[in-house]
């Protein structure tokens, strides 16, 4: 059963904000920003196996770059992963640096197709042949996103997955989702987005830690009707933004 969706107000990241727009909503229907193939996204690192895994993406994105992560030390991969009916065992690149992906994993399976991280092991290699799901990546915006609902799947760790950055200010207190039972998917929606930092999963020194798929979904501020008087609030606002979470 789904929670009561929480309408949060978060200004304290923005000096230059003066307003917030809590629980605005949107008339124009969210757009899926995952390519509906298997894949692997360059995000700064190139791909495995060259242009022939490379996906293309979604004109929405201006750009994906992995950054490091704070519990791994470095920078991971980033693929598109999909469970369900024909799916198949997919492996990327060789080696080392091969990245396996099977029909089943051994932890918790998400259904669908997902952006999956790939964790990258310190000195070279794939820790668990890239099935440990960690990293943290920026994605900066082709345009404005008037909304923007990430759905996180399986977060079994506390203070470790979520938004660290919003539109190139990192957040004081990072806006991480709450650690949730087996196979729980919980979802975040933030308004007049351009670019966000996103850090995902948790890796420990000893054993492995909690792996994390997401998606993203959305609706460009184009594509949303203003009355006149919500863009006079929306001036007003400058860079506020408003956050709403809800888990399932």
């Amino acid at each position: 059963m789904a929670l009561p969706r929480q309408i949060l107000c978060s200004l304290g990241a923005f000096a230059a904000s003066t307003a917030c727009l809590a629980g605005m909503d949107t008339t124009a229907a969210a757009s899926n920003f995952v390519p509906q193939q298997q894949g692997e996204i360059n995000v700064g690192l190139g791909c495995l196996d060259g242009a022939v895994s490379c996906l293309e993406l979604d004109p929405i994105f201006a750009s994906i770059e992995s950054l490091v992560d704070d519990t791994s030390g470095t920078q991971s991969r980033l693929f598109v992963d999909y469970f369900g009916a024909g799916d198949n065992v997919v492996t990327y690149g060789s080696g080392n640096d091969r990245v396996q992906f099977k029909t089943k994993d051994a932890g918790t399976n998400s259904m669908g197709y997902w952006l999956r991280p790939s964790e990258r092991s310190v000195g070279g290699g794939n820790e668990e042949t890239g099935q440990l799901e960690v990293g943290t990546f920026r994605f900066n915006f082709a345009q404005t996103l008037a909304e923007l609902t990430i759905d996180f799947f399986d977060t079994e760790s506390w203070d470790s997955t979520g938004v660290v950055a919003i539109n190139g200010v990192d957040l004081e207190n990072p806006d991480y989702v709450a650690k949730g039972k087996d196979g729980n998917v919980v979802s975040q929606t933030f308004f007049n987005i351009s670019s966000l930092d996103l850090k995902l999963g948790l890796d420990r020194a000893s054993g492995t830690g909690d792996g994390v798929n997401f998606r993203m979904s959305g609706v460009p501020a184009q594509d949303v009707p203003e009355p006149a008087a919500a863009a006079g609030l929306l001036a007003i606002a400058g860079l506020g933004f408003a956050r709403r979470q809800r888990g399932a």
